[in-house]
């Protein structure tokens, strides 16, 4: 059983819900802190990497920078 990762205990861990601990771990794979899914797993469970931190860089890949004229609306 050592070393193996269980969903269950990285959502106790993290308070993350099973829908949007998929996307943390897509999103750890795809960003290259992460080698597998198992490992992003394993970086949530032991506390490597925190939830709120993680929360905060996945919303800041998703936000586009607008232009000053975009902004004014008419």
């Amino acid at each position: 059983q050592m070393g193996r990762v269980f969903i269950e205990e990285a959502m106790d861990v993290t308070g993350i819900n099973r829908t949007d601990l998929v996307a943390v771990c897509a999103y750890l794979k795809r960003s290259g802190q992460a080698s597998s899914a198992a490992d992003a797993l394993r970086l949530l469970e032991t506390g490597t990497i925190d939830k709120h931190d993680i929360e905060e860089q996945m919303i800041r890949s998703l936000q586009v920078e607008l232009d000053q004229e975009d902004e004014i609306l008419e």
